[in-house]
């Protein structure tokens, strides 16, 4: 909840999309009122687009949410139990099958690495967040590269090598080019550098 449509309107128009590749999938997840002109804007260069969350019901008298048979006309992604909204695991399940009913791949965030169990489904991609070092206001945090390794290696004990794992807290230029060289670790999460187009460019360029 940063931008404004003007802002949008600039960030597509910064990014660089020379360093875009056929074999790095870059995904960007806008905030459910801009979808549409990102995706009118970015889809055809080859970015995918995720929604921020879906709703854990079908459809119905639910005011406000917005149903995964709905977002599914337009991501073909969706970011499901981001730690900031602090959902129960029990949500979270919810809106995983609600994705993968519809088609969308789930990108599911865990804190705890004791909570894959329960999210472990064929189609998904996990996402360790780690609050401890997610930026404030703009400030990164400094988590040693040994230190996120270790938690890879313990994630990748639970799931199997297949399966797609991402990085997120306080990814940025600076520490990227450690991030893309640990082992079964498939990609990055990024939260506050991803508001600056270039910045997030050269995050893609790592890759």
């Amino acid at each position: 909840m940063n931008m404004s449509m003007q802002d949008v309107l600039g960030w597509t128009a910064g990014f660089d999309t020379s360093v875009l590749n056929a074999n790095v999938s870059v995904i960007v997840a806008p905030t459910s009122l801009h979808i549409f002109p990102v995706t009118e804007l970015l889809k055809k260069i080859g970015v995918n687009i995720a929604a921020q969350d879906i709703s854990a019901d079908e459809k119905g008298a639910h005011t406000g949410e917005t149903g995964a048979f709905q977002i599914k006309e337009m991501c073909k992604y969706a970011i499901i139990g981001h730690s900031e909204r602090k959902e129960t695991a029990e949500i979270v399940v919810k809106k995983i099958e609600q994705c993968l009913v519809h088609g969308i791949t789930p990108i599911v965030c865990f804190v705890k690495p004791e909570r894959i169990s329960l999210y472990k489904r064929p189609g998904v991609v996990y996402a360790w967040e780690d609050p401890a070092n997610i930026s404030k206001n703009g400030v990164y945090k400094e988590k040693s590269t040994r230190e996120i390794e270790k938690g890879v290696k313990k994630i990748r004990e639970i799931l199997n090598n297949e399966e797609p794992l991402l990085y997120g807290g306080s990814v940025n230029g600076q520490n990227i080019s450690d991030l893309v060289n640990i082992e079964k670790l498939d990609g990055v999460l990024v939260g506050n550098a991803s508001l600056d187009p270039k910045h997030f460019s050269e995050i893609v360029a790592s890759y």
